[in-house]
């Protein structure tokens, strides 16, 4: 009896200690972070229920770029803002990461996104065409 109260007790404290290491994963995305080269800042924060990256900040024009998004699939689209353009959408916690969709600028394609805390507080950003993937780090701001 007592030893089948204490694995009771063992689980019940294991359980509620995986619990918030969980939901902290979950929130350590949050925060500003730079693009790979520098010209701009990108917020990730809450959007519904799950989280989202957006463009908030050009730090310096790319060189041949313009601040509009013009490369973007969507014709209608080309001459919008760059300022304001959502690159991380629909990001939701499954199986250890932050999966959702991930848009990339300098080509106008939305690929499939795996998002990961990096090292010295970075975001880790893998976007991924079918089976070939490819993973930038986005240093914070």
């Amino acid at each position: 009896m007592i030893r089948t109260i204490f694995a009771a007790a063992t689980v019940l404290a294991l359980a509620s200690t995986a619990a918030p290491d969980d939901a902290l994963a979950q929130r350590s995305i949050d925060g500003t972070y730079r693009d790979q080269g520098g010209y701009v800042e990108i917020t990730v924060a809450p959007c519904g229920n799950t989280r989202c990256g957006t463009i908030t900040r050009i730090i310096r024009m790319k060189p041949g770029e313009t601040n509009r998004d013009r490369h973007n699939d969507n014709p209608a689209l080309r001459d919008r803002p760059i300022v304001g353009v959502r690159v991380l959408s629909a990001l939701s916690w499954r199986d250890g990461a932050w999966r959702g969709q991930v848009y990339n600028p300098e080509d106008g394609g939305t690929y499939r996104a795996v998002v990961r805390p990096g090292r010295n507080g970075a975001l880790d950003v893998q976007g991924c065409l079918s089976i070939v993937c490819r993973t930038v780090t986005w240093p914070a701001a």
